[in-house]
C-alpha cells in the first residue's frame, strides 16, 4: 500500500494555497477575465455575424489589464500611476456608478474639460464634429433609422454639456447646473442630473464630488463621457451621466473566446 508522508501532504496543500493566492493577486492587480454581458458594444466586440442579436448574453470573453491607467491598491482608494491617460476612443471597463458591483464596458468619447454635443447621432467636441474610425461597420452600429429629438430622448440629440474635470466647482441654482459658473443649458438633462446629484448624492456621487457649501460642490476626479458602439441600443453616459475616473478599472487587451474571434482589441 502506497504511503504518503504528512510532509508531502503539507507540501501539496501549501502549493495549492500559494497558487490560489498568486492567482488572486494577479486578478486584483494586473489582469482579469471579463465576459461581455450585453450587446451594447456590438458589432465591435460581439462580431459582425451576431450584430443583429442585440443584448443576448453570449458575450466575447476578454482579458482586461489594469496597468495602463494605474492599479488601484486593494482595500484602499489609492491608485498607482499608470502608463498613460485615457484617450478618446479607448475601450474601458468600469464599475457602473449606480451599481458599483457591476462591471460595464464602453468607449471613452468625451474627455474631462471638453464640451460634448450630439446632433442627429453625430458627436461634436468643442463645437467640431469628430471622426469615429471605431464605428467601422457603418450602419451596423445603428439599428434604428429614426432620429429622436432632444425632447424625446438624449440618445440622438444632447447638450452641449461640459464634462467635469478635477477641481471644477459645480453649483445648483434654481434647478440649473453651473460648472465654473458656466451654465449647462439642456433642460431635459439638467432636470435629470439635478435630481440625481442632489437627491442621490450620498449614495451615488459621494466618492466623486465634495460639498463645500450649500448647493456648491467640488469635483474630486476627472470625468469622462462613455458610449457604446451599438449607438441605438446602449445604456451609457447619455442616460446616466458622466463617468468619474475613480470608477474606471482597466483596458481590454485581447479576446480569448470564442476561438473564431480571438485577437487583440483595437
Amino acid at each position: 500500500m502506497l504511503k504518503i508522508s504528512k510532509g508531502k501532504i503539507y507540501e501539496f496543500f501549501e502549493t495549492i494555497i500559494s497558487a490560489l493566492i498568486m492567482a488572486l493577486i494577479i486578478r486584483a492587480l494586473f489582469v482579469q477575465a471579463y465576459k461581455i454581458p450585453t450587446g451594447s458594444m456590438e458589432p465591435t466586440l460581439i462580431g459582425t455575424e451576431q450584430s443583429k442579436n442585440h443584448n443576448r448574453t453570449i458575450g466575447d470573453h476578454l482579458l482586461v489589464q489594469k496597468l495602463t491607467y494605474g492599479i488601484i491598491v486593494p482595500f484602499t482608494k489609492v491608485r498607482l500611476p499608470g502608463f498613460r491617460k485615457i484617450r478618446r476612443g479607448d475601450i474601458i471597463v468600469f464599475r457602473y456608478p449606480y451599481e458599483p458591483k457591476k462591471d460595464y464596458i464602453k468607449r471613452a468619447i468625451g474627455l474631462h474639460g471638453e464640451v460634448i454635443q450630439i446632433i442627429n447621432k453625430k458627436i461634436y467636441i468643442n463645437g467640431k464634429m469628430i471622426e469615429e474610425p471605431w464605428l467601422k461597420y457603418g450602419k451596423e452600429h445603428f439599428n434604428s433609422n429614426h432620429t429622436l429629438t432632444a425632447e424625446d430622448s438624449p440618445r440622438d440629440n444632447l447638450g452641449p454639456l461640459i464634462i467635469p474635470k478635477k477641481g471644477d466647482v459645480i453649483k445648483f441654482i434654481n434647478d440649473r447646473i453651473y460648472i465654473n459658473d458656466k451654465y449647462i443649458f439642456n433642460k431635459k438633462i439638467i432636470s435629470y442630473y439635478s435630481k440625481e446629484i442632489t437627491s442621490e448624492y450620498f449614495s451615488l456621487y459621494k466618492k466623486s464630488i465634495e460639498k463645500i457649501k450649500d448647493n456648491e460642490y467640488i469635483v474630486k476626479y476627472d470625468c469622462y463621457f462613455a458610449m457604446g458602439d451599438n449607438r441605438d441600443n446602449s445604456s451609457d453616459s447619455r442616460f446616466w451621466g458622466f463617468l468619474p475616473f475613480s470608477f474606471i478599472t482597466g483596458k481590454p487587451l485581447i479576446k480569448y473566446w470564442p476561438p473564431t474571434r480571438i485577437g487583440l482589441i483595437e
